[in-house]
C-alpha cells in the first residue's frame, strides 16, 4: 500500500511539474526597424476553425471539456502580444477599418486551419496552425503555434498557442519582405 501512495505522490508532482512551455516575447528577436511606422491588422476569416479537437487520454479530464470562443481568444491574443513586443499589431473585424490609413499599415487575413490539443501521460499540447495572408499582395505564410502544459484552461491554452503562431508569422513575415 505504501508503495501505491509513494507511486501516486509521484505521478501528482511529475503532472505539475511537467515540461510547459510559456513565452514572453517582450525580449524578442524581431527587428524593430522592419515593424517601425507599420500597424499590422489582423483580421479573423470566418471559415476559420471555431473549435479545439481533442485527443489522447483526454477521459480524466475532470469538470468537462469547455470550448473558448475562438475569435475572442484570437483578438486576446494578438492584443498580448502587441503589448510584449511593443509593436503596433490590431485585430480588427473587417477591412475597412484599415481605409484612409498610412500606406505603410498591411493588413493580414488569418485562417485557423487546424487547432488540436493532444493529452498525454504527463504533457498536453495544444497545437494550431495558421494561415496568414496578406491582402495586398496575396502573399500567404503559414505557421504553427505550440503550447506545453500540464493541462490548464482551454482559453490560456489556446491563447498562448496562438500568440506563439502569430509571433511565428512575424519572424517569417519579415524574412519574406527582404
Amino acid at each position: 500500500m505504501n508503495n501505491i501512495k509513494q507511486f501516486t505522490i509521484f505521478l501528482i508532482v511529475l503532472t505539475l511539474t511537467s515540461c510547459g512551455t510559456s513565452h514572453n516575447y517582450s525580449n524578442n528577436d524581431l527587428k524593430k526597424h522592419f515593424f517601425d511606422g507599420k500597424i499590422i491588422y489582423f483580421k479573423l476569416n470566418n471559415k476559420s476553425k471555431k473549435s479545439i479537437n481533442f485527443s489522447g487520454m483526454v477521459v480524466g479530464l475532470g469538470g468537462g471539456i469547455r470550448q473558448p470562443n475562438v475569435k475572442e481568444t484570437f483578438k486576446l491574443s494578438i492584443e498580448e502580444l502587441a503589448i510584449e513586443t511593443n509593436l503596433r499589431l490590431k485585430f480588427i473585424e473587417n477591412s475597412e477599418t484599415t481605409e484612409g490609413q498610412s500606406s505603410n499599415d498591411i493588413v493580414i487575413e488569418s485562417d485557423i486551419a487546424e487547432i488540436n490539443w493532444h493529452f498525454g501521460f504527463s504533457v498536453a499540447t495544444l497545437k494550431t496552425l495558421v494561415k496568414y495572408k496578406n491582402t495586398s499582395n496575396n502573399q500567404e505564410i503559414s505557421t504553427n503555434g505550440i503550447r506545453k502544459s500540464g493541462g490548464g484552461d482551454e482559453k490560456n491554452n489556446l491563447k498562448k498557442s496562438l500568440k506563439d503562431a502569430t509571433y511565428n508569422f512575424l519572424k517569417e513575415f519579415e524574412k519574406e519582405q527582404k
